[in-house]
């Protein structure tokens, strides 16, 4: 009896140490054989399966975060509307989409950004729904979903790195552990912060002298010259003046409106023209610059001082757009401190890392090939 006790005993404490070191893993109370329990960017407790095999995605922009993680697009069955080949209004500017043109190929999951039509979520064989957003307000439709379909609902943050870097990084860590990317997650974040970091330390203790207005910035569709972004990425990290600073209320995207008297008011030193503005009506930013007499009258016309950026915000932000655009306003505006940076090969470098692929080309020709140029006004 007593051999039989410390039999036990030892393999007790066996059982112990592969717990302590993580190779026994076991589902929480009520999992069912294969699944576990996760909580989602909304606070959601979801029941998934532990390897998921067919994975369906939904949101604006959702497919982003998925190709930063690199997983094999082999494995998504079905996409939102705006990612399919549906969506053929849309200038393609998204460099997690340019980079994949194969997702196109992808069958919708719904008829509408957002919307999951539930058969088809069936249809795919998806093994579990990812659905993106910005707040928790659509969780009583991912309830319903799970409800009515038996695919598991989890739901991640979407939104704009330079205010909410914290939400996104705790999503991507959330995703790549769900789906066996932990270290490209982690690896991502700690890239996404070098970069940062490189552009910090080259204006360490600098500050411009002139005020900068960025223009033409998109939100639930394009703008003209009247859309800007108070928070935008490259000017608070590059301590520059954001003519705009002084407007307080933001979308989630740092988007809002201005009125043509406040940016006269303004007169910025330097304009930067966000070409998604190309498909705004009437020609958007550029036209209104070239033929409305009072912007003619701005400094920066006059001393054309303007210059074009590519469109950070489509199916929501482009983070990896934003710190390319930061390379190239940096040089602009401190060209001593950047004099060794080629802000193409800067933004492919980004672009490489990011998404796989180095697309600058492939984004500037569907805008026109006017990226990174100086736009000449004649008087």
């Amino acid at each position: 009896m007593k051999k039989h006790i410390l039999l036990f005993t030892a393999l007790l404490a066996v059982f112990a140490v592969l717990i302590s070191a993580g190779c026994v893993t076991t589902d929480s109370p009520g999992d069912s054989e294969g699944m576990v329990t996760i909580t989602d960017a909304f606070g959601r407790e979801v029941s998934i399966p532990e390897n998921p095999e067919k994975i369906a995605v939904v949101g604006s922009g959702s497919m982003r975060y998925f190709v930063y993680l690199g997983i094999d697009l082999d494995d998504v069955c079905a996409v939102d509307y705006q990612d399919s080949k549906l969506n053929i209004e849309t200038v393609n500017v998204r460099p997690y989409a340019l980079a994949n043109p194969e997702i196109l190929e992808i069958p919708e999951v719904g008829a509408a950004k957002g919307v999951v039509d539930n058969e088809k979520l069936l249809m795919s064989g998806a093994d579990i729904l990812f659905m993106g957003g910005a707040s928790s307000s659509n969780a009583e439709v991912a309830n319903e979903i799970q409800e009515k379909t038996g695919i598991p609902v989890v739901m991640f943050y979407t939104g704009n790195y330079v205010t909410d870097a914290e939400k996104i990084q705790d999503t991507l860590l959330m995703l790549g552990d769900i789906l066996d990317k932990e270290q490209r997650a982690k690896d991502l974040i700690a890239y996404f912060d070098a970069v940062e970091a490189d552009l910090k330390k080259r204006v360490a203790g600098l500050s411009t002298e002139e005020t900068v207005y960025v223009g033409g910035v998109s939100y639930n569709g394009v703008h003209g010259l009247d859309g800007t972004d108070p928070t935008y990425y490259p000017f608070a990290v590059l301590n520059i003046k954001n003519a705009a600073a002084e407007v307080t209320s933001v979308s989630q995207t740092g988007y809002a409106p201005i009125s043509k008297e406040k940016l006269l008011e303004w007169d910025p030193d330097f304009i930067l023209v966000d070409l998604s503005t190309l498909t705004a009506a009437e020609g958007g930013a550029l036209v209104e610059l070239k033929n409305d007499p009072s912007y003619r009258e701005l400094t920066a016309v006059k001393n054309s001082m303007v210059y074009t950026i590519n469109p950070h915000t489509s199916m929501n932000v482009n983070h990896e757009t934003a710190l390319a655009n930061a390379y190239f306003i940096g040089k602009l505006l401190y060209p001593e401190q950047f004099e060794d940076i080629d802000p193409v090969k800067k933004a492919d470098e980004i672009y490489t890392f990011v998404v796989g692929e180095p697309v600058f080309d492939l984004l500037s020709a569907n805008v026109e090939g006017l990226s990174y140029q100086r736009v000449l006004f004649n008087r």
